[in-house]
């Protein structure tokens, strides 16, 4: 084996350019072992190799210059441990907000492709499960701002409480749910996992519910709405409760406006004449 390596000889091995190990040695991060007088030529020793190796490991894996040059200087093992296992914490950090990323990108791709597909959806008759749920209340629903900031509480709330995917609620209530109707929203909330518990946490019971899935802009659930009325209606139902709107938070852009998926529950029972 080789005693010394010229800059090109160790560049080449490391697959790095010339200047990349010029300006770790102007950054004082690996110093040549030697340097020719005469010529100025760089000089690398063996030992020198694997600390070039380790010095490209630390920075692939988000190491800034400044924490290599403090680690390199570091002679104590103790500290490089706890230098080390500090960096690996703040790495399985990146990598859980990573995974949290490509969750929320898989999810808007789920999203899109079942927005797109062709397939007409029909009113179903279904229980609704029972469900925690987090409510906070909407003093004015015809304000824009007020519900976008409602939306923005309850997610900050969800991630705080470490909810994995955070599943919005809202309701109408029963008396609002007729044809012609805004449709006012009068409570908007986040779904409680089962195990899990937030402070001020509502139980909705189980319940026999007619249910439409609303695939378009949000401005036309209204047209959801009057497809389950007709159905209600035609079939001999009575509308027993406020719906229940249950969607994520992906919202896709259409040309005419934002959409999402929302899966909306009447619950019901049979007229009595």
């Amino acid at each position: 084996m080789k005693n010394r390596y010229k800059i090109s000889e160790l560049a080449k091995l490391a697959n790095i350019s010339k200047q990349t190990l010029i300006f770790y040695h102007k950054k004082d991060i690996l110093v040549p072992e030697y340097i020719d007088e005469i010529n100025g030529y760089r000089y690398y020793s063996n030992s020198q190799i694997w600390d070039l190796f380790f010095i490209i490991t630390l920075k692939e894996a988000g190491f800034s210059l400044e924490e290599i040059k403090n680690y390199i200087k570091v002679k104590n093992p103790t500290k490089n441990i706890e230098f080390l296992e500090e960096k690996i914490y703040d790495i399985d950090k990146k990598i859980d907000e990573l995974r949290k990323s490509k969750n929320r990108i898989t999810e808007k791709i789920v999203c899109l492709k079942e927005m797109l597909s062709n397939l007409e959806e029909k009113v179903e008759i279904t229980n609704l499960k029972e469900m925690k749920v987090y409510f906070i209340k909407i003093k004015d629903p015809l304000d824009q701002k007020e519900i976008a900031e409602t939306y923005d509480k309850l997610q900050r709330l969800g991630n705080k409480n470490n909810i994995e995917e955070i599943i919005y609620i809202s309701e109408v209530k029963k008396y609002d749910l007729y044809e012609g109707s805004e449709l006012p929203l009068s409570k908007i909330g986040i779904l409680v996992p089962d195990n899990q518990s937030i402070a001020g946490e509502e139980v909705l019971k189980s319940k026999i519910c007619v249910m439409l899935k609303h695939k378009t802009t949000f401005d036309m659930i209204k047209l959801t709405y009057e497809n389950l009325y007709r159905f209600i209606k035609d079939n001999e139902f009575e509308i027993e409760g406020n719906s229940i709107e249950v969607g994520n938070e992906v919202v896709v852009p259409f040309e005419n406006g934002f959409g999402g998926i929302i899966d909306i529950y009447i619950p019901i029972k049979k007229f009595e004449k």
